[in-house]
């Protein structure tokens, strides 16, 4: 049995121990280099004239508020399921909102009857197929060589 006087001082020895082992984990944690991010393009179907859009816009267009492109058109919102990586890139880097935030909002849409949610595809090939073959369709992909889509510039 360890002498009272002694017992304190494991006890600080083990603590130091514990912030040395938690500044190094932090320490490798910063210096791992991140996987880069992939670019992002708001795309539309090639029957929408749009060339450009502001974040506000977006975020009306992806909240539902906006149903309509300028044109009378109604607009088709597709998007990846809330655990795809791309959409969480897209909401957090355009919309600047977490999925969860998005997909609350566009539950209030529905279950109060103002509008439909956007249409969500289980795959990339999926919201590629279908902004290309949907009139007045609007969503994002990782790259903008994509034949029957039209880029849209995004104005932060």
């Amino acid at each position: 049995m360890k002498k009272p006087a002694l017992r304190w001082l494991t006890h600080v020895l083990a603590l130091k121990k514990l912030k040395l082992v938690l500044l190094i984990m932090a320490a490798l944690v910063i210096s791992v280099p991140k996987v880069n991010a992939s670019e992002l393009y708001v795309m539309v179907n090639e029957s929408v004239m749009v060339a450009e859009l502001s974040r506000s816009e977006l975020r009306q267009i992806f909240t539902g508020q906006r149903q309509y492109w300028n044109n009378g058109t109604k607009i088709t919102v597709f998007v990846l399921e809330d655990r795809d990586e791309l959409h969480k890139q897209f909401c957090r880097d355009i919309l600047q909102m977490f999925p969860y935030q998005l997909s609350r909002i566009w539950d209030q849409i529905t279950y109060s009857g103002q509008g439909v949610t956007p249409v969500r595809v289980t795959s990339y090939q999926a919201l590629i197929d279908a902004l290309e073959n949907t009139e007045g369709a609007i969503g994002y992909v990782e790259r903008n060589d994509i034949v029957k889509l039209r880029r849209v510039e995004v104005n932060l």
